[in-house]
This record gives C-alpha cells, structure tokens and sequence, in this order.
C-alpha cells in the first residue's frame, strides 16, 4: 500500500485536472465511472494478446508505425502551441485589453463592488450602477423571473418582472451582496471549453465554496464579510483570463494551422492537426505560471476604492509562514484549502486515509468544519432563502 501511495499523483496535480476534466482526475487514481471498461479489460486488448502469438512481426511493424506518426502529432502540438504561448503572453501584456474585452469587466463593475461595501448601500444607489451594465439587468430579470423564484398577487396570478428596479427590490440589498459578485464572476468564466464540456461548471463550484466558507468562517478573522465572500471570486480572475484566452486561441491557432495545411495540400499534417485537441497539461502549466500575476495586474488596474483585494493575494505568493500574513490573506488560503478538500472529497478523489492526511494542512477547527461539512456550498445560500 505505501508503494502504491508513493505513485499516487499529488493532491495539487489531481486538483488542477479536476477541474478541467474530472474523468482525467479520476483516471489518475485508477478510478473509473460504472460501466466504463479499462483497455486491459477491453476485446480490443483479448485481441491484441491473440495477434502478439500469431502475427508478431506484423503487428511489430504496425506498432512502429503508430509510434512514428504519434510522434509526428506530438510535433505538430508542441509547435501549434509555441504560437499559442507566445499570443497568450502578447495578450496578457494589455492589462486593460484583458479586464475589458477578455473578461467584460469595466468601470462600473468596479463601481458596483464598491457600492454594495458601503455601510449605506441602498438599491437605489446599486440601481444607478447596474442600469450602465446590460449583461447584468438581463440575467437579474431572468433569474427573478424563474418558477422557483416566482411570486404571485393575492389572486394567485404569476408577478413578472419586467424592469431593473423591480427586480432589485424583489432580491434585497443583503441577497444583492452575494447574488450580484457571483453573477458578475460567472460571467469571466470561460463559455466553450470543449472537449471539457464541465470545466467551467467545476470551476464555478470550487471558487463558489471557497467564497461561501470565507463568508462562514469571516468573523473568526475579523474580516468584513461582504470583504470575505468576494475576495476569493476576484481571486480567480486571472484564471478566467487565461482560460478564455486559451480555448480562443486555440480555435484560432488551429484553424489557421488547417487552412495552410490545405491550401499546400500536406496531407500529413492536415492528418495530425485533426487529431489535436486542447491540451489539458498545457493549460495547467499557463495558468499556473500566469494566473496569480495576471490576477494581480487586473485588480492593480481596476483600482477598487472601498475593497483591498491586491494585498491578501500578493501576500499569498511571498515567502512568508501563514501567521505571519494579514486575516484577509489567512482567510484566502483557509477558504481555497477547504474548497480543495471538499472538490476531492466529493468527487472521491482521496485514497484511503488520504482526507485525513489533506486535512492536517487546514487551520481550522473540528467544529468549524463540521459546520462547512453539513453546508451545501455548492449552490448561493441566499437564492435558496428567497
């Protein structure tokens, strides 16, 4: 057993391909959904161990073959994405270019934080903000509009909404201070991510835990709570960025691959471009060598007045023990901790006694644990008030 532990994956690696694809996750453990069959397993490979007795030397040579073209397609990727790469870091250079156009982030999204963090917020005041962002007033009426959220007159007749105004007041200024930071961090995720269909979804999940345990656990650090549940969404702005980019730029990069691989009529490599997909290892390598510093250059560029979000983040990134940075940046890596264990923990991705082990890295206590243990983080408590 310790054997097999050693040739485990890390918890780090295992995370980061979850949330791209938690089949890949899975597979990394040797774990599998019912009624998927393993290769071993599989008449393809009772087939195979049939054709190494009668026909080695053909199926020798077959393999040879598929190695050489394998390698072809490895060469072929690793060049689409050197181009891919060096865009990437083109693109990540224009920090307005990345808040405004990659993210749809602009003046009066950060205007809107910073009214929903003062003591005096009304909806009035979030109304004067939200009309200048169409996004937002068309998914708020939508969402009020749902059969879950619906209300009806004295007569028993459905009351839609139609108007900006109405939906605020029908939300409340408290649901708005969560509802209204989610809606506008949902909207940086990335739209199409395919072959990834859930990769946004999950990373939707896992930011909204950690940003519900940071409301939960605020008081334990004295930090402001509306400060607390935003903090981790802005958190992972530069992940949106550079995942967006990444899938953008691959279609692009791709295609244009494609269009020169036709038109010289290279048969060989128009063969191996469509074998090509994006590639998970090479996403995770980007964000994680970019994602902290692009995060950074946003919130440095958005210049919140009321909310100090740069200087927890940074302090993560320092060399520094835990104790030693602020409660916001305590309460930053406690919360993503806690968000980590529970995405493991549900989608099985411990061995063993492997939760236990994760769990000696978090800092907080037993009860408050069992407090987030017996939450639903995944959904927004205050939709689920309403």
């Amino acid at each position: 057993m310790a054997e097999q532990l050693l040739a485990l994956p890390s918890f780090a690696k295992r995370f980061d391909y979850l949330l791209i694809a938690p089949q890949l996750a899975r597979k990394m453990i040797g774990r599998t959904l019912a009624g998927e069959v393993s290769y071993a397993e599989s008449e393809q490979s009772y087939t195979r161990r049939q054709l190494l007795k009668v026909e080695k030397d053909a199926l020798k040579k077959k393999l040879k073959t598929a190695r050489v073209q394998s390698e072809y397609v490895q060469q072929i990727n690793q060049q689409l994405h050197a181009i891919i790469n060096k865009k990437i870091h083109q693109q990540l250079a224009d920090t307005p270019g990345v808040c405004e156009s990659l993210l749809d982030w602009g003046d009066d999204t950060t205007v809107l934080f910073d009214v929903l963090a003062t003591p005096s917020v009304t909806i009035s005041k979030v109304e004067a903000v939200a009309a200048h962002i169409p996004w937002l007033i068309d998914e708020l009426i939508r969402l009020v509009n749902r059969p879950r959220y619906r209300r009806r007159d004295a007569r028993g007749n459905i009351i839609m909404v139609d108007t900006l105004k109405t939906a605020l007041s029908y939300m409340g200024v408290d649901t708005l201070k969560q509802l209204l930071p989610g809606l506008v961090y949902k909207h940086t995720l990335a739209f199409s991510t395919e072959p990834f269909p859930l990769l946004s979804q999950t990373v939707w999940e896992y930011t909204l835990v950690a940003a519900q345990t940071a409301d939960l656990i605020a008081d334990r650090y004295k930090v402001d709570r509306y400060a607390a549940f935003t903090l981790p969404l802005v958190s992972e702005l530069g992940r949106s960025a550079i995942t967006r980019l990444y899938f953008n730029l691959f279609e692009q990069v791709h295609l244009d691959f494609l269009a020169h691989a036709q038109k010289a009529k290279l048969s060989g490599l128009h063969s191996a471009l469509v074998q090509l997909l994006p590639d998970p290892k090479a996403l995770i390598t980007l964000l994680t060598e970019h994602s902290i510093p692009v995060t950074l250059n946003v919130l440095d560029y958005m210049a919140f007045k009321q909310l100090h979000y740069t200087a927890p983040v940074k302090q993560l990134t320092a060399d520094l023990l835990l104790e030693e940075t602020s409660p916001a940046a305590q309460l930053l890596q406690q919360s993503r901790y806690y968000a980590k264990y529970r995405m493991l923990k549900d989608n099985h991705l411990f061995v063993d006694n492997e939760a236990n082990t994760f769990l000696t890295g978090c800092a907080l206590p037993p009860s408050t644990r069992l407090t987030l243990d017996n939450t639903d983080l995944r959904q927004l408590q205050v939709l689920s008030d309403m």
